[in-house]
């Protein structure tokens, strides 16, 4: 999931501080795309629609009322009168009714939480996209109805769920973040904003996170008191090549809290499956990257394989790419962690990022490739239409194939419709928003592609979120 895209939430009409919340039985239907379910009032099938968190469907719950607009209420569910047998101890309480944001799910036993986002991503692609993409999701041979396509566990998950200890099984889903951020108090205190609120809630403990992000102590009042007081944002990066750094606005630190001169971390990606050993990395501290430990080797992997086919895989030592091979225009592409195994198997690659900060550490990381053009500038349906007719010679100088992550509003009809029109076999489109897959994979089927695959990674436990991979072919 990438962090870009994520403006403050909308904030909404709240219960007064002066009143009593009010609170009203609730029977739970179906989630709906936002972590929450949609609920009516006990014996009014008819009734007003209620957005309850901390739920989960058939359900009975009393919940407190926490928000209203014209259009809709939202409310926490605080105690289930009749609980769902998946309804498990919460393995993050703070995250809890009236807590804060980011563990929203962590009431819902694990295989359960894949089963509401199932049931999100084929609600999604049926409202959004439309009959035809719903029925294109049907056919594909990993569809079943009436859920669509599973959602499938990331590999420390698996490993932790068939574990024949009852605690490893328990504690299945938590330490898989290796970036968390945490936002401080005018007390010093660190915290999280509770949900669609900037009030800051103190926490004591971040199950998500690697143990060496919980190792550093930043939620104890003691270790790091003198560097927090008067900050307002910290961040705790934990690599997988090297010694956690602390983010104190702006400023890196090391785990004890000395001031960095360096501020660039490294990581290693084990491409193995393609043939390419370990790939390194180095971005800047603060960059964007993979958050699941798992997610940099999986989707290295499934995305290289989804966009290369059977040229993916075998290459040679001197990693000098495949000459003749399919050309690659990636878009979106970040610091360039699908670019390096692209042009190391790719007959030719060209990415586009709007970071031209991302674009010097994409820049740093493939200088052991084979030479891809890393251009920086927004990608809008013009600079693809561009890029993607400037390959070398042969068909016309387009891109075989399109690779494309874009932020969580997605690309947008502009950037489909360019695509559509210069005509690649194949595209790969990575999602982190299923309504926002839904819309994009209705303009690619609209404009002549075939679905061909659709995968969806468990990526964030224990919240709402996943990540999906959509294989298109033009026939």
């Amino acid at each position: 999931m990438r962090g870009r895209g994520r403006g403050p939430a909308r904030r909404e009409q709240t219960q007064g501080a002066a009143h009593e919340p009010e609170e009203m039985i609730l029977v739970v239907g179906p989630p709906a795309h936002g972590g929450h379910c949609v609920a009516r009032p006990q014996g009014e099938p008819g009734g007003r629609v209620v957005f309850v968190r901390h739920a989960l469907p058939g359900e009975t719950v009393r919940a407190r009322i926490t928000a209203r607009t014209s259009k809709m209420w939202r409310a926490d569910a605080v105690e289930a009168l009749t609980a769902s047998p998946d309804r498990v101890e919460p393995v993050w309480p703070e995250a809890g009714p009236g807590g804060v944001g980011g563990g929203e799910l962590s009431h819902v036993a694990l295989p359960a939480q894949r089963t509401w986002k199932r049931w999100v991503l084929a609600d999604c692609l049926r409202r959004i996209g439309g009959p035809e993409v719903a029925e294109a999701v049907l056919a594909l041979p990993s569809s079943t109805p009436p859920g669509g396509v599973p959602v499938e566990p990331m590999p420390h998950e698996a490993a932790a769920e068939a574990a024949e200890d009852p605690r490893v099984r328990a504690l299945a889903g938590t330490g898989t973040r290796t970036r968390i951020e945490l936002a401080i108090d005018d007390n010093g205190t660190p915290g999280m904003h509770a949900f669609r609120s900037a009030t800051i809630l103190p926490v004591r403990d971040i199950p998500l996170a690697v143990p060496a992000i919980r190792d550093l102590g930043l939620t104890m009042r003691g270790p790091w008191r003198r560097r927090l007081t008067g900050a307002r944002h910290v961040e705790a990066v934990a690599p997988s090549a090297g010694a956690p750094v602390v983010i104190v606005d702006g400023t890196v630190l090391s785990a004890t809290g000395r001031p960095l001169s360096r501020q660039r971390v490294d990581e290693s990606v084990d491409a193995s499956g393609l043939g390419l050993g370990q790939l390194r990395y180095t971005v800047r501290a603060d960059a964007f990257w993979q958050i699941h430990r798992d997610a940099p080797r999986v989707l290295v992997e499934a995305v290289t394989r989804s966009a290369l086919g059977d040229e993916a895989g075998g290459a040679d030592a001197s990693g000098a790419g495949r000459p003749g091979g399919p050309r690659v225009l990636e878009l979106y592409s970040g610091s360039g962690l699908l670019t390096l195994p692209l042009a190391l198997l790719a007959g030719e690659v060209i990415s586009l990022e709007g970071s031209e900060r991302a674009v010097r550490d994409a820049d740093r990381n493939l200088r052991p490739a084979p030479p891809a053009r890393l251009m920086a500038g927004r990608v809008t349906g013009a600079s693809v239409a561009e890029l993607g007719r400037s390959f070398g010679p042969g068909a016309d100088g387009r891109a075989d194939v399109v690779v494309l992550d874009p932020p969580r509003q997605g690309a947008g009809r502009d950037v489909i419709e360019a695509i559509v029109e210069m005509g690649p076999g194949r595209v790969v489109l990575v999602a982190c928003d299923p309504a926002a897959l839904a819309r994009d994979v209705g303009c690619l089927l609209r404009g002549g592609y075939r679905l061909e695959d659709l995968r969806a990674l468990d990526m964030f436990p224990h919240t709402h979120h996943f990540e999906t991979i959509a294989v298109l072919q033009r026939p």
